[in-house]
């Protein structure tokens, strides 16, 4: 474990400690959850897409341990993926909680799913301070802190040398929409659909893959905690326009984006990205 304090700043190391419990409360809730069950449909989220139990079991958790933070004296507004919005006496501080990114791959047994939480002292994406994810197959948590780097099971970020767009991944990733992209990376040697839009932003912000595009808008609560991760490991991250990605934490906010490692591949990942957005349209 590291030697030394981190984060260095008192109330950002506040805020990891109620992030990291409440992604340990929510695992725990998962873990309890007998597998065939996980998929079973409970209702409508204010997101729009169907809660299963796994949704609903992983986000009561995560409220269970911010309504105890707030007992506590802290004072935010939650945005989260099922609940929608609830004020906690907010003086600014926004929560964003997507209890499982990767519901579908969950239902179906498949590995690739996680807890997300942000936390952000303002309304934007550049505002988010602390993020975490838990990638709940392999426990493995990535945690990165704004101006502070990241660290993955409490230990620093290994960097990997950039090779080229070797391994993209691609979200949204209907046969429609990929037949769109597809043209724009055909230079690319593999290509990856992970069913999580939280993990495959990560990875390429850990240099596991080499670019991103994403073919279907995503919502806020899925990128806010990996957004912030994306900054810290200094990729690059823009929109359908290949302009900076500076979304507004609203549960009204719909987009799709690129991630690119290295400069020289943004145009393709942004052309791979509209590609796909206009084949999805038609």
């Amino acid at each position: 474990m590291p030697s030394s304090p981190w984060p260095t700043d008192p109330g950002d190391a506040a805020w990891v400690d109620i992030v990291t419990r409440a992604a340990d409360r929510a695992s725990a809730a998962v873990a309890a959850i007998p597998p065939d069950e996980r998929g079973t449909e409970v209702g409508r989220g204010k997101g729009g897409d169907t809660t299963l139990v796994i949704d609903r079991d992983a986000e009561a958790a995560i409220v269970e341990v911010l309504e105890q933070a707030h007992a506590d004296g802290l004072r935010f507004d939650l945005i989260s993926e099922e609940l929608g919005t609830r004020s906690f006496d907010g003086d600014g501080t926004l929560v964003v909680v997507d209890p499982i990114d990767g519901s579908r791959n969950a239902r179906r047994g498949l590995p690739e799913f996680c807890i997300s939480i942000a936390v952000s002292d303002g309304p934007r994406l550049s505002d988010v301070r602390i993020a975490l994810l838990r990638h709940l197959s392999t426990g493995e948590t990535i945690v990165a802190v704004r101006g502070q780097g990241v660290r993955v099971n409490g230990m620093p970020r290994i960097e990997r040398a950039y090779r080229g767009l070797w391994l993209a991944v691609v979200e949204g990733a209907s046969p429609r929409r990929l037949a769109g992209a597809m043209p724009h990376l055909a230079h690319v040697s593999r290509i990856r659909s992970l069913g999580s839009l939280a993990l495959s932003m990560a990875y390429v912000a850990l240099g596991r893959l080499d670019g991103l595009a994403v073919l279907r808008p995503g919502r806020i609560v899925d990128i806010a905690a990996a957004a912030l991760i994306a900054a810290e490991c200094e990729v690059i991250v823009v929109d359908e326009d290949g302009a900076p990605l500076d979304a507004p934490l609203t549960m009204d906010w719909r987009g799709a984006f690129s991630i690119a490692r290295v400069p020289e591949d943004v145009d393709d990942l942004v052309a791979a990205t509209r590609g796909g957005l206009e084949a999805g349209r038609r």
